[in-house]
């Protein structure tokens, strides 16, 4: 019975955390003209015939000048339209371009499209009872793949967008800094700029949305979460203070239209690990979830 009891709550636990995953330019210098200055013989000992000379020429040198500095403006005016056109280069430039694309999709887009959600599992399960520990895995790896219900779905309305896409729930989708990464890349084509950031660990335990690092940007999975989803059953073999959430290896990538601003699609990846106790068993796993969208203006 003890055993029975044992593996029930570890089938809990698995159920539990899934359970929690599903809720959740210059003008050129102009070229100087030759000056030319006519004189007519006026002396009486000279013929009536008038005579027109040069005094005034421009030489070879001076047009040689010219011909420089018209070369300097050119340089200056490429240089000045290369640097408007390079992409954004450092943490604080590229975090700045993604939240400002990213806090205008709840509010300003047509739809957001859902196009799928992945839950994979990153570690094997690690518990004292080595069968238990195989029965677990196995468990969980029954329940990995893609989530079905979040394949291809659209939300248009206000509260739908803002209940689905991250951060779910809130109002905003990011709070992010430059303190927040470890990494951040940013590079454009064909108008379109495709942002890489990656995030830093978090290693304080239970963080909530708005909190830590992966808190800031992608919904995260919380102990609330997990707590709800053992309900009164799991939660009667399952120590509450025991529940650490910690959260690595977070990473969003997006696609940003250059010319709008317009956040055009984004994924998100969190790598994270529950531990617990039910039972007095030590339970570890660690999970990554995927969701992937498109954004419709």
């Amino acid at each position: 019975m003890k055993k029975t009891v044992r593996f029930l709550a570890l089938t809990l636990v698995v159920v539990l955390a899934f359970g929690a995953m599903s809720a959740c330019g210059k003008t050129p210098a102009e070229e100087p003209e030759t000056t030319v200055i006519s004189t007519a013989a006026a002396e009486e000992d000279v013929t009536a015939a008038e005579t027109t000379m040069p005094v005034e020429t421009t030489t070879e040198a001076e047009e040689t000048q010219t011909e420089a500095a018209t070369q300097e403006v050119t340089e200056a005016a490429e240089e000045t339209e290369a640097a408007e056109e390079k992409a954004p280069q450092t943490k604080e430039e590229i975090v700045k371009l993604y939240n400002d694309a990213a806090n205008k999709v709840k509010s300003g887009s047509k739809a957001i499209v859902s196009n799928y959600t992945l839950n994979t599992q990153t570690s094997d399960a690690t518990i004292s009872n080595k069968m238990l520990q195989n029965i677990a895995n196995k468990l969980i790896a029954a329940n990995m793949g893609y989530d079905k219900k979040k394949a291809n779905v659209t939300y248009t309305s206000a509260e739908d967008k803002r209940k689905e896409f991250p951060v779910r729930g809130e109002n905003w989708t990011s709070k992010l800094t430059a303190a927040d990464l470890s990494k951040a890349t940013c590079t454009e084509k064909d108008g379109v700029y495709t942002v890489t950031l990656e995030l830093l660990p978090d290693t304080t335990p239970n963080i909530k949305a708005g909190q830590g690092h992966a808190g800031k940007a992608l919904s995260i999975i919380t102990k609330e979460s997990i707590v709800e989803g053992a309900g009164s059953l799991g939660m009667s073999v399952i120590e509450e203070d025991s529940i650490k959430l910690t959260f690595k290896n977070c990473k969003i990538t997006a696609k940003i239209d250059k010319a709008t601003g317009q956040l055009l699609s984004a994924n998100y990846y969190q790598d994270w690990t529950l531990a617990l106790t039910a039972l007095g068993i030590d339970v570890a796993v660690s999970f990554g979830s995927e969701d992937d969208y498109s954004i419709r203006w």
